[in-house]
């Protein structure tokens, strides 16, 4: 047992000897109990650590009347974040490093002067926070005297409840973050000492500046009585002694947080040189010296205001919740999708309300979504009128069932609506790739009667006389389109039946079908013989129904007429290359492709499979440069995955581009 330890141990002790003492019923001598205060003094003395709910110490508890803002002496800036490991090795790069568990709390600022803690204040919007020094005073982790240092020390940490002491609290709090974060808001300070919160340290921001690593600094303050958050070492890739797989490390640090009840939300990689670190700079919403890799994906509360429903290209019209403002993550978030009538009544009790309080996040921190929301059965009778009119051409929108599974449609089958997001799908990156062929331009072709179909586009030369003479157009940008058009029209199979907008098919699913068959009319054939597609790998029941249950008319009729035609290939049986069961990955800069796309198309035409990051299933590295010190090459060098130039897969492989 520490000292420390032991210090703790018998505050503790002494303050539940004055409990019983207070209630009536005495359990030690007045004697015994002076004795007990005396080995406090002395071994506070000893290690110059002094807890405000040590009995030496005496803090009265206080009540303020608000909370008051206060600027920063420091800029509290926020995290750059990811999802993806290989992100965080990338970043880490080849500098010694700490591998902190990232705390799920309330990040706060501690100042002291002359060892007196002087100051408490929230990270607020990261310039300026609020006043709770009030309670600081009262969280038995936060040293209130540190009789050792003189000057000025800045300690940033989280204020956190951990999942022993959030127990008597779960009925009526969501989460430990929550509790926490409303706790230490709260005005009396008495109450908020019944709370039981902990501050974990950080970061030391000022104070110890003799000290240039991060590690000396909270080594320095774990001495002075402070909890330090639980982090590993992460040594430069040429050290001798880093063996241990990152992935591994971070493993290590849950299982750490998991026995100390710490909630956590994820883990922080920060350099540990703290002068390189700051030459690194920083944006308007973080500092370039650390980065955040998220475990789970944190929510917000806020409150619906409206539900709106926008159309896709078949028709089926989508609710989305459009609520508060909110800032996640740096942006600022005020629309969620619902994705369909199902999942609406399942999210929002029925069709939501307005004011209901939902809680919002980003899903892989990029899509807003609406995660659970308030039930009220009192307030369901208040909900949304659910939408009767289609809101671009207003005729009736029908409820449709599919497999249990409800869908908002407009049953006008001439809707614009409809037309114009089939148009824009077709014409998109993810289609033909018609460059030109925005959607406003779409909607002025639609509103001038050229266009009332996919195949029209290719019948826009005809106006082109009287195209040029539009407000905004001219020969030269109309002429581009055009030709766009035209190139757009000679493309490979797959990529058109990625551009017809078959639900579920897209650009990968609709590649994956080349390993099958080898032209557009193959796979005709193959629907018209009444093949499985669930057979497929990676294929499931649904996208069979989808493929079966598509319309191709007006493309069976675009390909026999030669409207659309397409690049030849070569047939399977002919292919000595096949890179069927093969995982790649690319990096760095290429040399005989074109661009990332290029190389990537090749490998899946040819049965290969390209994936973001290193890992055991990667078969092969495609790297320029073998000798970089990057995260794919090292990982790649640690699993004995083999890294090849352009060159060697071009030669390995017998590849052709």
């Amino acid at each position: 047992m520490t000292e420390e330890t032991k210090l703790l141990n018998l505050i503790d002790l002494a303050n539940n000897l004055t409990r019983d003492y207070d209630l009536g019923h005495p359990t030690v001598s007045d004697e015994n109990w002076d004795n007990l205060y005396f080995q406090i003094q002395e071994l506070e003395e000893k290690l110059g650590i002094y807890y405000k709910h040590s009995p030496t110490q005496h803090i009265p508890y206080d009540v303020v009347n608000q909370l008051n803002k206060v600027e920063h002496g420091h800029k509290m800036l926020s995290l750059q974040k990811t999802k993806d490991l290989s992100e965080i090795e990338k970043f880490l790069d080849n500098s010694d490093s700490l591998i902190m568990l990232k705390m799920d709390g309330l990040t706060c600022s501690l100042t002291y002067i002359d060892g007196e803690l002087v100051s408490a204040e929230t990270r607020g919007n990261g310039i300026i926070g609020e006043d709770i020094l009030h309670n600081a005073l009262q969280i038995r982790s936060i040293p209130n005297y540190i009789p050792r240092i003189s000057g000025k020390l800045v300690v940033d940490g989280e204020i956190i409840c951990t999942t022993k002491n959030f127990e008597m609290f779960a009925s009526e709090y969501k989460n430990p973050r929550n509790f926490a974060a409303g706790s230490i808001r709260l005005l009396d300070s008495k109450e908020c000492a019944k709370r039981k919160l902990s501050f974990i340290a950080w970061d030391v921001i000022e104070g110890l500046d003799q000290y240039d690593l991060l590690s000396e600094r909270l080594a320095h303050v774990e001495n002075y009585g402070f909890t330090i958050v639980p982090y590993v070492f992460y040594p430069a890739w040429d050290a001798a002694d880093n063996d241990v797989p990152l992935e591994d490390m971070i493993d290590h640090l849950k299982i750490r947080a998991e026995e100390f009840g710490y909630p956590i939300d994820g883990a922080v990689a920060k350099f540990n040189s703290i002068s390189y670190g700051k030459t690194l700079g920083e944006t308007s919403h973080h500092f370039k010296n650390a980065m955040a890799y998220k475990f789970y994906d944190e929510t917000y509360e806020t409150e619906l205001i409206d539900i709106e429903w926008t159309m896709g290209r078949t028709g089926v019209l989508t609710p989305v919740a459009v609520f508060k403002p909110i800032d996640i993550d740096g942006s600022t978030v005020e629309r969620a999708s619902l994705h369909n009538v199902s999942i609406m009544i399942e999210t929002l009790h029925g069709y939501g309300w307005k004011g209901q309080k939902v809680e919002v996040f980003k899903a892989n921190m990029i899509i807003p979504q609406i995660a659970s929301a308030e039930f009220d059965d009192d307030r369901c009778k208040y909900y949304f009128e659910r939408v009767m009119e289609c809101p671009v051409c207003g005729h009736e929108v029908i409820l449709k069932n599919d497999n249990g599974t409800t869908f908002a449609v407009c049953s006008n089958d001439a809707c614009e609506g409809k037309l114009i997001n089939r148009l824009d799908h077709f014409c998109g990156k993810k289609g033909l790739d018609i460059k030109g062929l925005s959607k406003a331009t779409l909607e002025k072709l639609i509103d001038w009667g050229w266009v009332n179909s996919i195949s029209h586009l290719f019948d826009l030369k005809c106006y082109r006389e009287q195209w040029i003479k539009k407000p905004g157009f001219g020969p030269k940008s109309v002429d581009k389109i055009l030709n766009a058009i035209e190139d757009g029209s000679k493309c490979e199979w797959h990529n058109f039946i990625c551009a017809l907008g078959i639900p579920l098919i897209g650009s990968s699913a609709s590649k994956a079908l080349t390993k099958y068959f080898n032209s557009y009319e193959e796979f005709r054939a193959s629907i018209n013989r009444g093949d499985l597609f669930w057979d497929f790998e990676n294929f499931g029941y649904e996208m069979h129904k989808a493929i079966v249950n598509f319309n191709y008319e007006e493309a069976d009729t675009m390909v026999e007429a030669g409207i659309i035609t397409f690049n030849s290939i070569t047939p399977k049986e002919n292919q000595e290359n096949n890179l069927d069961g093969l995982t790649f990955v690319i990096t760095g800069k290429l040399n005989h492709f074109k661009n990332r796309d290029a190389i990537k198309d090749k490998i899946e035409s040819l049965g290969g499979k390209v994936t973001g990051s290193v890992s055991k299933n990667t078969n092969y590295l495609i790297n320029n440069d073998k000798d970089s010190t990057s995260s794919k090459n090292k990982s790649a060098k640690s699993l004995g995955i083999p890294i090849l130039s352009e060159t060697d897969f071009i030669e390995t492989f017998g590849i052709s581009n």
